[in-house]
């Protein structure tokens, strides 16, 4: 391999590659969202450095089955990286002094933290811009005192069934992305989460394999936040509703998305309330059984993603109201039973992803809908093939339904 030969922006993704853990397969939305803030670039582009980082043979992209980058979405897909390769890219990034290092991996076994870490004389100062901390199981989050007045990446690898946040998180005022993962088997209790409040550049946060009470989120004051993920998360149920005003809290929110949360029964209603959303994904949440009215409230949303929701049985009349919306997807809906008659009032939908939705009786104002794209299986498309004199623009495209192995490698 001759990393000097790859153009400077490849080099400094590769070396990003260390904050995560060996053996690990990574949904590639959790790299594009590190990158995007990084470096500052559409997530198109940061996609298209991992296929040349793998086209360098650097690491490589496992697909699960799906049209795995379909509307900026990254779900779909895995990154893996061979462990000669993670362990040349960490030497790579220790060739500076500690405290001088662009990149900085804090590993935590047992509690015991590295040398440099005891006893300093001076506060703590971390100049990284990277900063990623690892603690295995037994970690009792017993944190020391730092400051990190340039880190505005943060990966956060954890073990242990409780974990607190660092109150030294509060400290990285230029910090744009967390990204915390848990590599326990069970879903992690992560607390202190009001660490997080009020941090100026703070733009996205993703939990992966947590257990988190969603009505928290807008109580943290994350005024700048435009993105929240959570992937395979345990969301703590409540009765209780916000009594913020979300349009205040969360005013730059403008993507959520929620996949394999496998006990989520209601989206939290103050989702409904964040007039700044623009894309909402919930996939492959079994349990999801239904989607308020007061999705009305959504006017800028311009992507819903419904994907994997096999108890979902139908959508709301008041979609209508999303006159933004371009993309809709239903796939792997097997229980929806109809789409609502509004939804011919939507007049900028250009495409209807809905395989394996063979169930569902598709109303008489579709004909409406214009220059329409349906993406769907064999089964599905001869409901739409019936409508095809109606609809002279529109185009049926057939999708056959794929198993996938690479799937098992998630869980």
């Amino acid at each position: 391999m001759d990393f000097d030969a790859l153009p400077h922006n490849l080099r400094e993704c590769f070396l990003d590659m260390a904050s995560f853990l060996e053996d690990q397969k990574i949904i590639a939305s959790t790299i594009i969202d590190l990158w995007s803030e990084l470096y500052g670039k559409e997530s198109c582009l940061c996609m298209t450095y991992l296929q040349e980082l793998a086209s360098h043979n650097l690491l490589q992209l496992l697909p699960l089955g799906r049209n795995e980058c379909e509307n900026s979405f990254y779900s779909e897909l895995l990154v893996k990286q061979d462990n000669f390769l993670r362990e040349f890219a960490i030497n790579q990034c220790q060739t500076e002094p500690i405290f001088e290092r662009k990149r900085l991996n804090l590993e935590i076994q047992e509690n015991k933290f590295p040398n440099w870490c005891l006893n300093p004389k001076h506060p703590i100062v971390i100049t990284a811009s990277l900063l990623a901390i690892s603690t295995d199981y037994l970690f009792s989050s017993g944190w020391g005192e730092m400051y990190c007045p340039n880190v505005e990446a943060l990966v956060l690898n954890l073990s242990s069934s409780n974990y607190a946040l660092p109150n030294f998180i509060a400290t990285m005022e230029k910090l744009k992305v967390v990204i915390i993962i848990n590599h326990g088997l069970d879903p992690a209790k992560v607390t202190n989460l009001s660490c997080l409040s009020s941090l100026p550049n703070l733009k996205r946060i993703r939990f992966e394999k947590v257990s988190i009470n969603l009505l928290d989120i807008p109580y943290l004051q994350l005024i700048s936040l435009e993105k929240l993920s959570l992937w395979l998360c345990h969301v703590v149920e409540t009765v209780n509703e916000t009594e913020v005003d979300v349009s205040e809290t969360l005013q730059s929110l403008q993507e959520i998305e929620i996949d394999y949360c496998y006990n989520l029964v209601d989206l939290p209603y103050w989702i409904y309330q964040v007039v700044s959303l623009k894309k909402l994904s919930v996939t492959n949440c079994n349990k999801l059984c239904r989607v308020l009215e007061a999705i009305c409230n959504l006017r800028n949303l311009e992507v819903l993603r419904l994907s994997g929701c096999t108890s979902l049985i139908e959508l709301p009349k008041t979609i209508e109201k999303l006159s933004n919306l371009r993309f809709l997807d239903v796939s792997g809906g097997f229980q929806l039973q109809k789409l609502p008659l509004e939804i011919g009032n939507l007049q900028k939908l250009e495409t209807i992803s809905m395989k394996d939705c063979y169930r569902c009786v598709l109303p008489d104002s579709v004909k409406h809908l214009e220059n329409l794209e349906v993406k769907c299986d064999e089964e599905t498309a001869f409901l739409w093939k019936r409508l095809k004199r109606k609809m002279k623009n529109l185009t049926i495209t057939e999708q056959e339904t794929e198993h996938n192995l690479n799937l098992l490698q998630l869980f």
